[in-house]
């Protein structure tokens, strides 16, 4: 038994190391390192993304071409370091490496910033309509509970404990349903002023 988990560890850890390597053996062997640095550089990789490729490939026997590399990611990065990628990258909440210079790093960060803004008050007014929906939930939930409690203080069995009980449970019922229908309020109130601006982004939205 013990041999045969220890043999399913084994395939899990070996695909999973597999599927953290950047490359595989074929592709390793065949490799076009311009065309790899160049897509790389497309993707706004960093330099130090080369040392992955170069594990990956070191297993199966083969040598990373450096200068390759670095020079078609250089040609990658001409494409990627523009103002509209920076935008699209900030709207998509990608992650930006730094990999741009000078004034194209300027504009692609000014255009991520655009983007990441746009992405962030989307993401804003996503939650406050999820919590809002929530609350509302909660609210019936509550108002269930009242009649269902109301109906049990209909039974003339009851003890006079339990019936003090069931009259608590109501007050308590009560204040958690106002607190419930409060905080909607300031969720709706957060929505408005959260979709104003959302509208506003998108009314001045620049598009790349």
């Amino acid at each position: 038994m013990k041999s045969m988990i220890k043999s399913v560890c084994l395939v899990l850890l070996s695909v999973l190391m597999v599927g953290c390597a950047t490359l595989n053996e074929d592709e390793c062997v065949t490799a076009d390192w311009y065309e790899i640095g160049y897509s790389d550089g497309v993707k706004g990789q960093p330099d130090s993304y080369l040392e992955k490729h170069r594990k990956a490939c070191a297993k199966h026997g083969v040598r990373a071409n450096l200068d390759d590399w670095l020079a078609g990611r250089e040609a990658g990065l001409q494409r990627y370091c523009t103002a509209q990628k920076g935008y699209e990258e900030g709207l998509n909440n990608r992650t930006y490496h730094g990999v741009c210079e000078g004034r194209a790093a300027d504009e692609f960060l000014q255009a991520y910033e655009q983007g990441q803004q746009l992405y962030q008050q989307r993401t804003l007014v996503s939650d406050l309509e999820r919590d809002i929906a929530q609350t509302s939930e909660d609210i019936v939930a509550l108002e269930d509970e009242w009649n269902a409690i109301r109906r049990a203080l209909l039974n003339d069995n009851l003890s006079a404990a339990e019936r003090a009980e069931l009259i608590n449970q109501l007050e308590r019922n009560k204040e958690q349903s106002e607190t419930l229908r409060i905080r909607r309020d300031r969720l709706d109130d957060d929505l408005h002023r959260a979709q104003y601006d959302l509208d506003m982004l998108e009314r001045g939205d620049y598009r790349y």
